[in-house]
């Protein structure tokens, strides 16, 4: 796998698409190794490999039209497979975390929970601190094995076109689970609508140069919400546990109790900011992402550049997006100005570690 420089993570709106995912692509998994590279991986060390696979994962599943979708599911699995390796300390982890913030904010939940949290840290003293060698040895060599597959990847379609498809099915897949989660409030339809949340975060930060005010302000509100579904998952995660844990009826009711009021606030504050973030339809959307393209590209310098003055070789690549007008962009600046901004721009609360 050739190294990458260390980039944002973002297409280039001047850079063939394709070159683009690829660097992408090795950038994170040159992260992800590098994490797991030392005798012993730290928690910290596991977290920010995890967090790269999460990024992986969300930039395939938006070339995935592009790929082919049942290749692109095969890599997202893979990769999803890598992750849960690492997962089970840091579970036990954010359980730990989480019983912390109930005993903060309720006078009771101290009480409530002692029984459970004794149940962890008891567990979490004869586990080691670290990953053992063996988990990080597997999860290196399937990494590098996922690395040579990426790299035979083959893209079926070029420009903006190559990315419509698969934010289509992501931002389609957060309205649905919006719907499913609000209609029916289940842990498992929140948990669907979190990973769609995180996705979207994730793929608008990676078309961020189409228009970057434009994108940074829904980048900062999905992040702002996966942080509250993220907490509410943790709590069904938690929920899950105290259920099937050695405890008298009463401790877990008591226990469970805590955790469904506290889900309650969380869910009411997540309600209208995933309504206002996922409330264009979806069609309107990507055509107007495809637009934010195309006039970005428009508007980047490098792109009136003969390939021969570019810097590093780039080369234009102008591909119409399938997803929206294909008249030229003089053609559709006639016909009046684009949507305004959805949300105002606000500076979003310090994500957690955990999920950034």
């Amino acid at each position: 796998m050739k190294p990458f420089p260390r980039m944002p993570y973002r297409f280039k709106i001047n850079e063939p698409v394709e070159k683009g995912f690829r660097r992408i692509a090795y950038e994170q998994l040159d992260s992800s190794l590098a994490e797991l590279a030392g005798p012993e991986a730290n928690p910290k060390s596991v977290h920010e490999c995890r967090k790269s696979i999460k990024r992986l994962r969300a930039h395939i599943r938006l070339a995935a039209d592009s790929l082919g979708a049942k290749t692109a599911r095969r890599r997202t699995k893979a990769l999803g497979d890598i992750a849960k390796l690492l997962s089970a300390r840091r579970d036990q982890t954010v359980m730990l975390e989480t019983i912390g913030k109930l005993a903060n904010e309720f006078p009771d939940g101290e009480a409530a929970l002692a029984p459970f949290k004794a149940i962890l840290v008891a567990r979490a003293e004869k586990e080691p601190d670290h990953l053992e060698p063996d988990t990080a040895a597997r999860a290196r060599e399937r990494l590098t094995q996922e690395a040579k597959k990426i790299a035979h990847l083959n893209f079926k379609k070029h420009g903006f076109a190559a990315l419509a498809g698969g934010l289509e099915v992501s931002y389609r897949r957060a309205r649905k689970g919006m719907r499913y989660a609000y209609d029916e409030p289940s842990d498992e339809n929140f948990h669907e609508l979190r990973k769609a949340v995180q996705w979207h975060w994730r793929q608008m930060a990676l078309l961020g140069r189409a228009w970057p005010d434009e994108f940074a302000v829904r980048v900062n509100a999905a992040r702002e919400l996966s942080q509250l579904l993220g907490d509410d998952h943790d709590l069904a995660v938690l929920v899950a546990a105290v259920s099937a844990a050695d405890l008298t009826d009463e401790q877990k009711d008591t226990a469970v109790a805590i955790c469904r009021q506290r889900q309650q606030i969380l869910r009411k504050q997540a309600e209208y900011r995933v309504k206002r973030l996922f409330c264009e339809k979806t069609r309107d959307f990507i055509k107007r992402a495809g637009a934010y393209w195309d006039y970005g590209r428009a508007l980047d310098p490098l792109v009136d550049v003969p390939s021969s003055a570019r810097p590093n070789g780039q080369t234009d690549h102008t591909t119409a997006p399938a997803a929206v007008d294909d008249r030229p962009v003089e053609a559709n600046a006639a016909r009046g100005a684009l949507k305004p901004r959805l949300a105002a721009k606000t500076v979003a609360s310090a994500p957690s570690q955990r999920r950034a």
